[in-house]
């Protein structure tokens, strides 16, 4: 590389070093900024048009170089000052060079002219009076590209944003460096011949020159994003460029102390609000005693612990502030919520999951003094202008609850294991009751057959205390067949539905039908029973057979549980839908803690195991079953001592309905029947 190119290649990047001294605020750094565009200026005046440096088809000046450097340099030496101070030492300084210039080109013009002095190059003098002209007019010239460089950067900024800003800063430096391409040989060279040509080579050079340092420009516009937008944030004023007044400047000055005064007390009634509603904060979360509730910051270290937390996990604010909540958690609990939530076991990342499932999560806490608590916990972030700034963990002590939930479920898969078993057991002793019940039906039978055999004296003549023996016998028989029946009966209804033969059947007749069987039962007794039957037909859909079975079993209870002399009524009535069975007694009645038994299979009240009165203790489950079996209900009212009353509601057949509704209208009720 020749010693020109080297030259211009040199005051290429020297332009560039203004991106180093933005770099770091110091007290020296404008006084640097100064000196470069001094040296820059000097530069391009001095040896502008001495050295060459070829660019392709373009052929560089070194003071072309030089310009582009400075006002490069000029840009960042403004945006760096945000004052319109410096921008007129930059001009000052431009003219105070251009001046010493001039006039160290006019001393060595004279002195070059001198016969004393020699002129070893032998410089033409036409060269010296072509320089100075160049001198005063480029630096006129400079000044006023300068200022419009300025003046269209703060137009832009009053109507741009940031990012439009990005785009206007390189644009008006190439369009400047274009326009300096047009008017410095207009203006400054003034060519008598060949301006047109030498205008394109200036414009060929300026945009040569415009592309190179685009690049040093937008380094600086990407990585001073924040310089960029305080110059942005505050205008200039252009327009008082020129204005020297010194009561103008007071004014401003005073104006600028006022906006400062301003903006003091506004810091300071924002600082004393910001404190007010701290404080107003710090009350509101430390008054909630029975709650956790603590502020984290951005990397979820502790800001606020209020006195619930305090309380509860036994930590003070001194020992937690500045900690991170992971302080509070065991490597276990992280591993189980990780594996709860479907995320890794990393503490910001379970936190992150909880964040975004939005839910309240139990988590197990540490406390200062060993034992540890659940807490029902609900982590929510803080906004401001869109950014998380922080989040607050709320959450309440759920031990005892959980301790409790956990015991109550204990104590219900105990219940349910003891159901279980309760059930296994019924089932064994139904399969029991049933395989026995079967098995008993053929040898009670053959009993039963050879003992009215032998009663009848087929087998020859019996003594009278035999036959009073096989009367006995014959009665325990049909006793323990009856047992055996009901045993099957209760069996058939339990594990298939109850086969009944239901046809039109008036309920009436059905009680009608029992008197024999009754009579028999209350033969002997000093008992009255009586009956009171509608005169018109109660129809149902039934089995008639059935129905005796229920009419019978319930006279027959009405009859074994009220000892000496007493009253048993029957009744048969109707309403609009249903007809009704009443079988009342006066007998030793029910307690009300055994009645809700009074339906289980075998069940008897201590009062009539105690009385010793005879019975199975299927009856009533028997009647439930064919009753539910003709779709209706029986229910029992009973008081100890007071006596029993058991009511049997049965549908009525479809068209007997309005027949029943009018046959009990006024007028139309039945008197007793029979009575004995």
């Amino acid at each position: 590389m020749q010693g020109p190119e080297l030259f211009a290649w040199t005051v290429g990047i020297y332009s560039v070093l203004p991106l180093l001294y933005a770099i770091k605020r110091t007290s020296f750094q404008f006084l640097l900024l100064y000196s470069h565009l001094a040296s820059l200026l000097t530069l391009g005046s001095l040896l502008g048009g001495v050295y060459l440096l070829p660019v392709g088809h373009v052929t560089l000046q070194a003071g072309q170089v030089c310009y582009a450097g400075f006002m490069f340099a000029t840009f960042i030496t403004l945006v760096l000052g945000r004052d319109l101070q410096v921008l007129r030492n930059v001009i000052v300084l431009t003219f105070v060079v251009n001046v010493m210039l001039y006039a160290v080109l006019t001393l060595s013009r004279h002195a070059l002219g001198s016969a004393q002095i020699p002129n070893p190059l032998e410089l033409p003098m036409e060269v010296f009076e072509q320089s100075l002209d160049a001198v005063l007019l480029g630096g006129l010239l400079i000044v006023i590209e300068l200022v419009l460089l300025i003046s269209i950067l703060e137009l832009a900024k009053g109507h741009l944003g940031s990012l439009g800003m990005a785009v206007v800063y390189p644009v008006t430096y190439v369009v400047i460096l274009m326009l300096d391409g047009v008017l410095y040989p207009t203006v400054v060279l003034r060519p008598e011949a060949g301006l047109g040509e030498m205008i394109v080579d200036g414009i060929q050079g300026k945009l040569v020159l415009a592309l190179a340092f685009v690049v040093p420009l937008l380094v600086f516009v990407g990585f001073f994003r924040r310089t960029l937008t305080m110059y942005e944030s505050r205008p200039l004023q252009v327009r008082h460029l020129l204005s020297l007044s010194r009561d103008d400047l007071l004014a401003e000055l005073d104006h600028q102390q006022l906006m400062l005064r301003e903006q003091q007390d506004r810091i300071v009634t924002s600082t004393a609000d910001v404190g007010r509603a701290t404080a107003t904060v710090d009350r509101i979360l430390d008054s909630a005693t029975n709650s956790i509730l603590i502020a984290l910051d951005r990397d979820l270290r502790i800001t606020h612990f209020n006195t619930g937390a305090q309380n509860l996990l036994g930590y003070t604010r001194a020992e937690v502030i500045g900690h991170p909540l992971r302080m509070l958690h065991t490597d276990e609990e992280i591993a189980r919520q990780a594996a709860a939530l479907g995320t890794t076991a990393d503490y910001r990342g379970v936190v992150e999951a909880q964040l975004q499932s939005r839910a309240r999560r139990d988590w197990e806490f540490v406390t200062r003094r060993g034992p540890r608590r659940m807490v029902s916990l609900s982590l929510t972030e803080v906004l401001v202008d869109g950014q998380v700034i922080g989040h607050v963990a709320a959450g309440e002590d759920v031990t005892s609850r959980l301790r409790a939930e956990t015991a109550m479920m204990t104590a219900l898969t105990r219940e349910h294991d003891a159901l279980v078993r309760l059930q296994e057991a019924d089932r064994v002793k139904n399969e029991l009751v049933s395989t026995v019940s079967h098995e008993l039906r053929t040898p009670i039978a053959s009993i039963s057959g050879y003992t009215e055999l032998l009663h009848d004296g087929s087998y020859g003549a019996l003594s009278d205390q035999q036959v009073h023996a096989l009367d006995r016998v014959l009665r325990n028989t049909h006793r323990l067949e009856e047992i055996v029946e009901d045993l099957l009966v209760l069996e058939r209804v339990e594990t298939t539905p109850l086969p009944l033969d239901r046809v039109r059947t008036d309920l009436c007749e059905v009680i009608r039908g029992t008197e024999d069987m009754v009579a028999e039962m209350v033969r002997g007794r000093d008992l009255k029973f009586n009956v009171a039957l509608p005169s018109h037909p109660v129809v149902i859909e039934g089995d008639r057979a059935a129905l005796e079975r229920v009419a019978l079993n319930l006279i027959s209870n009405a009859v074994k549980f009220t000892p000496g002399r007493g009253t048993v009524a029957l009744r048969v009535t109707t309403d609009s839908r249903d007809a009704i069975l009443r079988i009342s007694d006066t007998g030793i009645g029910i307690t009300p803690e055994e009645q809700p038994q009074l339906f289980v299979r075998f069940f008897r009240t201590a009062k009539a195991n105690e009385l010793a009165i005879p019975g199975s203790g299927l009856g009533l489950a028997i009647v439930r079953a064919i009753v539910a079996a003709h779709d209706g209900e029986v229910v029992v009212n009973s008081s100890a001592g007071l006596g029993t009353t058991v009511t049997v509601t049965l549908p009525l057949a479809v068209e007997w309905s309005r027949a029943a509704t009018e046959a009990a209208a006024p007028g139309a009720a039945p008197g007793p029947v029979s009575a004995s």
